[in-house]
């Protein structure tokens, strides 16, 4: 007779087996759709230039030809809102930002519900694992019942300061989000010639980086009871106005023509000392010579009176447009472009991953050790994402319009054409008309 031992051993092997070969059977086929080709519409962004690097790996995958056309921002919004307007197959995938266009994308039916895709299966790999997206993310991403995007990134503004510039002057960075200004004084009065501020100052970009003032300063963008504008409030226009005077008083000329990559040269260049800037641009910032030794990263600090850190923090959404006649073969891309796998790799491209299992992971962590400056920008994104607001416009789903509107207030301030407390409550009488 058999050795008991034994004969359970190879039972024990031959169920495994089995169960793996069963598994394999229920995952899906990569090369299903292999000869397609897709055409894929993304906007310039840290995650969008890697994975254009990366397509040939997918195809090697899966055998689908990616066409990947990259513009800036509001030109990839322009063109993509005429695509969809127009109803056109041209294009199978996008990405967009569901805080701001999300709602209005959703109402004109512009996305493909990805519900039953990822209900599919034959279509959807068995480890994909969609919870492992953030709870929030997955909200931010569902309209009505439908999933219309998957996340591929966490972000922020962050506020960015070269310690060496501080260190030169003798001046303390900022503990407190009062401490701003008076640390932009005793900068300028340390070395006139010395650039000391720059932020976003376009009117549709400004809302963005300058939303925690409002909230660390105590302020809102909505009323009380959250159903009308709120700007018109003390708390509020103290907020915009020091945002305003930061950028009049201690900017550059043209500071009301800047967006990211004019701050971003900047602070990299050394010809400002400090920003609140996306964690986006950590990786572009990087880049320039020595500033990852004298930039230090963290979130923007709560206000000293009241006592609030209310970060902005959200994430960019991958969809499939709804005219897309290659669905499933979309789907393939999002899956792969979203996994574990590929987000690993993003990590040392500066894209800090969505997924829960890849920013708690091996990958994220041995990248983060090899510079303090690294860690300080995951310990900020963790920060973020644990105690962050999305949610930073008038009570409407055109979004949009409101950023606008509260750009605008904000540059009648910076000019000098309004005063504070005219231009957020001229503003408010204009975001009411959204309604």
């Amino acid at each position: 007779m058999k050795n008991p031992t034994q004969r359970l051993t190879r039972l024990a092997a031959a169920a495994c087996l089995c169960l793996g070969f069963a598994a394999h059977a229920q995952n899906i086929d990569w090369k299903h759709f292999d000869g397609e080709s897709i055409n894929v519409l993304l906007n310039n962004h840290p995650w969008s230039n890697a994975i254009r690097d990366m397509a040939p790996e997918f195809t090697a995958k899966t055998g689908i030809k990616l066409r990947v056309e990259l513009l800036n921002e509001d030109p990839q919004r322009a063109r993509l809102g005429t695509l969809l307007q127009a109803k056109s197959p041209d294009i199978d995938v996008f990405n967009s930002l569901q805080i701001r266009e999300g709602a209005v994308y959703a109402k004109a039916g512009w996305y493909a519900d990805l519900m039953p895709l990822l209900g599919n299966k034959t279509l959807t790999a068995l480890d994909f694992n969609y919870e492992d997206f953030g709870e929030g993310l997955r909200k931010a991403t569902t309209f009505n019942g439908k999933v219309v995007a998957l996340p591929i990134n966490v972000e922020g503004p962050l506020f960015y300061t070269r310690s060496d510039i501080f260190a030169r002057c003798k001046v303390e960075v900022p503990a407190y989000l009062e401490d701003i200004p008076a640390a932009a004084a005793k900068l300028k009065a340390c070395d006139p010639a010395q650039g000391v501020w720059d932020a976003r100052g376009v009117r549709n970009a400004i809302p963005y980086s300058m939303a925690s003032f409002v909230f660390n300063s105590g302020g809102d963008f909505k009323s009380a009871d959250k159903k009308q504008p709120g700007l018109c409030q003390p708390k509020t226009i103290a907020g915009m106005a020091m945002y305003a005077d930061l950028l009049k008083n201690y900017g550059p000329v043209g500071a009301i023509n800047h967006s990211f990559p004019q701050v971003v040269e900047l602070l990299g260049q050394g010809k400002i000392a400090m920003t609140h800037e996306s964690s986006n641009e950590f990786s572009n910032i990087m880049k320039y010579p020595g500033r990852d030794n004298d930039i230090q990263v963290r979130v923007l600090p709560k206000g000293r009176e009241s006592g609030i850190s209310k970060p902005v923090a959200f994430g960019f959404g991958l969809s499939i447009s709804a005219y897309s006649k290659k669905k499933d073969a979309a789907w393939y891309f999002l899956q792969w472009a979203t996994s574990a796998e590929v987000e690993s790799k993003l990590v040392s491209k500066g894209v800090a991953p969505p997924r829960a299992s890849v920013f708690d992971g091996p990958a994220m962590r041995t990248w983060a050790s090899e510079k303090p400056v690294r860690q300080q920008w995951v310990d900020a994104l963790r920060e973020i994402s644990r105690t962050g607001t999305g949610d930073y416009a008038s009570p409407t789903d055109r979004v949009p319009e409101t950023r606008e509107i509260i750009g605008r207030a904000v540059q009648e301030m910076v000019l000098g054409e309004k005063s504070p407390k005219d231009a957020a409550c001229a503003a408010d009488a204009d975001l009411a008309k959204l309604q």
